[in-house]
């Protein structure tokens, strides 16, 4: 749903991508560029660094598993 002020140019925030300065600011933690939508991103950036440190960890583990000499 998209929300443009009714004072000024309307054309001007109309079109494919919305322009700074159009529309309204967040008043429900749901609303696009609310807390909830803040918080989704935080999640997932905190994902996203977990996945990457358990994959990185698992890569030096395996390469210093392979540089043992055989016994």
């Amino acid at each position: 749903m998209y929300v443009f002020p009714l004072e000024g140019d309307v054309s001007e925030c109309i079109g494919l991508l919305p322009k700074p300065g159009c529309g309204i600011e967040p008043t429900q933690a749901g609303d696009r560029g609310g807390e909830l939508q803040l918080a989704v991103f935080g999640l997932m950036f905190i994902g996203l660094a977990v996945i990457f440190t358990v994959v990185f960890r698992n890569v030096l583990r395996r390469d210093r598993e392979r540089a043992k000499p055989a016994q």
